[in-house]
């Protein structure tokens, strides 16, 4: 989920940050890996792994910066750094998760499989500027969403657990940003295309989806609860049709809806 307030400092305001910008993409890359490493005892595997993708994450601002997305005087101005540091963060990237996979359990290695194959698609879609489209930012959701697995599982979690995990976290930012999305189309049509209803339905219907996943077996009853508080306030937003000059209120609202669903997560599994 992005925020439309969250735009590239102008490059006339000094060096221009090669850090990600995304707020939203923070969180979700914090939650997943946070759960994965809660679900069991992290060791070096679990912590190599977690190192690797949040390397391979800190490498999106300076491709983006390459490619031009950042606008051609922030690449003018930094992008010989950001193609330095591109470079970088790929190799250790690289060395810490193969690191990681090769310390890992093969269970481990398998669900590595998952988020590789879903992040792999992303690197051509932000090249072609897609990367901000819904379908764009569903599949960035799922790649880290996704990461929970095989952090879970090297970690010492059993694989239904950290699979859980993923399907939580996928279902939960998925209604988080629906009203985001619907909201911001409403904005760009100034108001002449009205679908944060739909958008409210939506994310009800995920929440329900995932209890409805968790009686029939499909999903750990802890995982499926870890949906309702991101999909209840999900609604809420559609429901009040919040502005986007509200979305930071919004986005603490979901950052809280997180914490509660990653420590019921965590809690509810450990009770089993």
């Amino acid at each position: 989920m992005r925020s439309p307030d969250e735009r590239p400092s102008p490059a006339g305001r000094g060096e221009p940050s090669l850090l990600p910008r995304e707020h939203g993409a923070w969180g979700q890359l914090a939650m997943p890996l946070a759960t994965g490493l809660a679900l069991g005892t992290p060791g070096a595997a679990a912590l190599l792994l977690v190192a690797g993708v949040v390397l391979a994450f800190l490498a999106h601002e300076p491709l983006l910066v390459v490619l031009g997305h950042r606008g051609a005087r922030v690449r003018d101005a930094a992008g010989a750094r950001a193609l330095r540091r591109l470079a970088v963060l790929a190799v250790a990237a690289a060395a810490t998760g193969g690191a990681g996979l090769l310390l890992a359990p093969p269970a481990a290695r398998l669900a590595a499989l998952l988020p590789a194959a879903l992040g792999a698609p992303v690197v051509p879609l932000a090249a072609a500027r897609l990367e901000k489209t819904t379908s764009g930012e569903l599949l960035v959701a799922a790649a880290l969403s996704a990461c929970a697995a095989p952090v879970a599982l090297a970690a010492g979690a059993p694989a239904a657990w950290g699979l859980g995990a993923a399907a939580a976290w996928f279902l939960s930012f998925a209604a988080a940003t629906l009203p985001v999305r619907a909201t911001l189309l409403w904005a760009r049509t100034r108001g002449e295309r009205e679908t944060r209803p739909l958008a409210a339905a939506g994310a009800a219907a995920i929440g329900v989806g995932a209890l409805v996943l968790a009686a029939v077996g499909l999903l750990p009853w802890p995982a499926a609860a870890a949906v309702i508080p991101t999909a209840l306030a999900a609604t809420v937003v559609a429901l009040l049709r919040v502005r986007p000059q509200r979305f930071t209120a919004v986005g603490w609202s979901l950052v809280g809806a997180s914490i509660v669903a990653l420590a019921g997560m965590v809690v509810g599994f450990r009770l089993l």
